[in-house]
């Protein structure tokens, strides 16, 4: 039951992060993304077919992983979706900022790996 959950949040995030690391995807699309990515998780038909990135497979068949995290228990969903959440609003607000400190440096790091070990 963890072990599936843990599966499932570590799919989730990885399709999350294809979409940040991809260049081809236009700004204002990627933003639009990484902003409403956890209401994809509730969408059975939410997919990106446009992507490039090496990993977009988790994209292309992101159907089926939104499918198994609807199955997982609520608190999971939860957790999930959160995390997914803040990451995604992270992830938008350095892509329109530069790293220029120390503490823009811990903020990124805690948005993109920080939040991993959290949810």
């Amino acid at each position: 039951d963890l072990r599936h959950a843990v599966c499932i949040f570590y799919l989730v995030l990885r399709a999350l992060d294809t979409v940040e690391d991809d260049m081809t995807i236009p700004l204002d699309t990627k933003l639009d993304m990484l902003h409403n990515f956890h209401t994809y998780l509730h969408n059975p038909e939410w997919r990106y077919m446009e992507s490039r990135e090496k990993d977009r497979k988790v994209l292309e068949d992101f159907p089926t992983i939104s499918q198994e995290f609807r199955k997982l228990k609520p608190l999971y969903q939860e957790v999930i979706s959160d995390t997914c959440k803040k990451m995604g609003a992270g992830m938008a607000e350095f892509l329109q900022k530069e790293v220029d400190t120390l503490e823009d440096w811990d903020k990124y790091c805690h948005y993109v790996a920080g939040l991993v070990g959290i949810g």
